[in-house]
């Protein structure tokens, strides 16, 4: 792979990371503020459930997205590493055309959701529930984006590698 892609994909890990890390740090600062406020001053914030369950949703719809691009998902290829890498090669294409498949499937089935929650406010953030939801397109784009380059890789006649096999692994 040329040194530009290994690059921008570099900078995304990179970017998800951050990110990532930061949604779960805020995350679990508030969850903590929540409890606190709940059991040792008998005030809990109206927000306190909301606004930390919006954010799980999209730190693990969006998170999902980074850490398959950068190859942090978990594989069990303890069965597809015994072919020989052509017959592996099908087997890849036809696993990741079957995501791509399911992905489409929920990007297509996310839109009435989003349509239909967005007419509708929380009561205690004031945000529009569609906020929840948005995280299914979103992540599944970046899933997707992800599966065209692993099916462009595998069409040029490479094989899938985990992680450790791969040069900046």
């Amino acid at each position: 792979m040329n040194s530009q892609t290994e690059n921008g994909k570099r900078i995304l890990r990179n970017a998800g990371a951050l990110i990532s890390g930061a949604v779960l740090i805020t995350f679990t600062a508030l969850v903590l503020y929540s409890v606190i406020m709940r059991y040792f001053f008998s005030a809990p914030p109206m927000w306190g459930e909301d606004i930390p369950k919006l954010m799980f949703v999209w730190m693990i719809f969006i998170g999902a997205g980074f850490a398959y691009l950068s190859g942090a998902n978990i594989r069990m290829t303890f069965v597809i590493d015994k072919f020989p890498p052509s017959l592996r090669r099908v087997i890849e294409l036809v696993m990741h055309f079957a995501i791509v498949a399911m992905l489409l499937v929920i990007m297509w089935y996310s839109l009435p959701i989003l349509r239909l929650t967005s007419n509708f406010t929380s009561l205690s953030t004031g945000l529009s529930q569609g906020w929840t939801y948005w995280p299914l397109p979103l992540g599944s784009a970046m899933l997707l984006l992800n599966e065209f380059f692993r099916i462009r890789h595998l069409l040029r006649g490479g094989i899938d590698l985990t992680r450790e096999e791969t040069p900046h692994g």
